[in-house]
């Protein structure tokens, strides 16, 4: 029996949240350009398949906002094993749907759908898909692969990155002393704008500049360190209550959103 998707379960999640609310082909490698794209349709909750995993599940992404101003990619999830702000997705675009922001925004439910599938943290081959990517710091060895880009993950990721040139990408994790934001490149702004608004509903919340640890190729030393685009990553705690981890991304969303309003 195939796997459904993540996306399938929006349009009812979409109208739940309506009722309470208002009653490929591999990618080039380390020196691709950003080239920007133009603005997106119209929002819509209609599912598109950017690549597939190992094992052939879909990698699906859709498309909110008004299809104007700042460009910003949401991901939901990248290590299987850290599944708590992929189970906030469908009512996060939910929300963008009736909030309508000038903003255009991509939202990645899931890039590691194997591994989400498996529980495991890295994909069907045993590679950690936030140690993949053609950043300087890179080095490969287990778990991180034989190469930049080496899996089909990634480079769906990498692809969809290049073709829709985001201003500013959110990336959820879990981690055991979450929850907290981190970042890379110029995005503590964002950062803090997050983390005061989730904290009015969970006081945990804090900005960590650093990680403590070395990441290489990492999605955050690519983006950030190398290209200077602004990354957040948000590290729920393990085992974060669903209801708790969607307030958090509804506040932190809407505030970067306004401060990205604003700057306009």
């Amino acid at each position: 029996m195939s796997d459904p998707g993540p996306l399938r379960l929006l349009l009812p999640v979409a109208a739940c949240c309506a009722v309470l609310a208002g009653c490929a082909q591999p990618a080039s490698r380390r020196d691709a350009p950003l080239a920007p794209r133009e603005p997106a349709a119209p929002a819509t909750l209609e599912r598109e398949v950017i690549g597939r995993s190992v094992e052939g599940r879909p990698i699906e992404a859709v498309t909110l906002g008004q299809g104007v101003g700042r460009r910003i990619l949401i991901i939901g999830g990248i290590h299987g094993d850290e599944p708590e702000g992929g189970r906030t997705v469908g009512a996060v675009a939910a929300f963008l749907r009736a909030l309508e922001p000038e903003a255009t925004i991509r939202l990645v439910p899931d890039v590691n759908p194997d591994g989400t599938r498996a529980g495991t943290r890295t994909n069907a081959r045993g590679v950690d898909l936030n140690r993949n990517w053609p950043a300087s710091n890179f080095t490969p060895g287990e778990g991180r692969g034989p190469e930049p880009l080496s899996e089909p993950e990634t480079r769906a990721l990498h692809e969809e990155i290049r073709r829709f040139a985001p201003e500013l990408l959110l990336v959820c994790h879990a981690a055991r002393n979450g929850p907290f934001v981190n970042f890379d490149g110029p995005a503590e702004g964002e950062a803090s704008a997050f983390a005061d608004a989730a904290a009015r509903t969970d006081p945990r919340w804090r900005v960590v500049p650093s990680m403590g640890y070395p990441t290489p190729g990492s999605l955050g030393s690519y983006m950030g360190v190398d290209r200077g685009v602004p990354i957040l990553t948000i590290e729920f705690a393990r085992g974060h209550g669903p209801d708790a981890a969607w307030a958090a991304m509804r506040d932190g969303i809407g505030a970067v959103l306004e401060r990205s309003r604003l700057a306009r």
